[in-house]
């Protein structure tokens, strides 16, 4: 029989400093995981026929006439095969323009010329077209070299009368993948894949957020693709991305 008084079991108390860990509850550290970096996916992709890339530098106009009542303000529309680009607009500069712009863009097999046009930017109504140029693409640049010149421009003035636009060409070609032996090709009776039919919403889809790129283009990615929209607009972003160089 347990005769220990109460007294003799308060003297047993502990006194004096609690343990830190005293009514503390035990609560399990979970660990977090640290997020995963993804790596963003780039894509490389160079349409079919392709000659190589060509570099247009668009540095400045010289115009015989400002039309209008207030000074113009002039962008240049630059056509390379079926692909449009677009310059920044010269605000205000009449009829001396200064674009300084670099474009970049592939330049299929048999195209041997662009087609420029200066645009004066109005803010109520359509944008209107004051000079134009079809310039043969000069043939040292095939070579490798660089070359810098001042073009005639045609408009209402005439033919070769509008004034003179200073440009800078450049190319550089692409290698094409040399074919593999007849010994390492697929053999004949393997399965070709069978063909992607791209339908005409497919085609609408991405033309809308590319409305400057031809459909037939937008069409043929899509075909090198297998109808992978995802991949088709990484291209064709490729393609059109350097129209904001500088």
């Amino acid at each position: 029989m347990n005769t220990e008084t109460v007294a003799e079991r308060r003297r047993k108390v502990l006194v004096g400093e609690l343990p830190p860990h005293f009514l503390r509850l035990a609560v399990p550290v979970q660990q977090v995981a640290e997020p995963e970096v993804v790596q963003p996916r780039i894509v490389s992709f160079v349409p079919p026929n392709t000659r190589g890339r060509l570099s247009v530098t668009i540095l400045e106009a010289n115009l015989v006439k400002n039309y209008g009542l207030v000074r113009m303000d002039p962008y240049c529309r630059v056509r390379v095969g079926n692909v449009a680009f677009d310059t920044n607009v010269a605000a205000n500069a009449g009829r001396s323009p200064t674009w300084n712009r670099t474009l970049n863009a592939y330049l299929p097999m048999n195209v041997e010329s662009i087609y420029i046009q200066i645009f004066d930017e109005k803010a109520f109504g359509p944008d209107e077209v004051i000079a134009w140029a079809h310039i043969m693409l000069p043939l040292p640049i095939f070579n490798g070299d660089n070359l810098e010149d001042y073009f005639q421009l045609s408009g209402q003035q005439g033919e070769g009368k509008e004034g003179m636009i200073h440009l800078h060409f450049a190319f550089v070609p692409i290698d094409l993948p040399t074919p593999l032996p007849e010994a390492q090709q697929v053999q004949e009776d393997a399965p070709a894949p069978l063909p992607v039919e791209i339908t005409e919403e497919d085609t609408k889809e991405i033309q809308e957020m590319f409305p400057t790129v031809d459909k037939e283009v937008i069409k043929c990615i899509l075909e090198e693709r297998r109808g992978d929209k995802e991949s088709a607009v990484s291209a064709i972003l490729e393609m059109t991305a350097a129209t904001e160089s500088t």
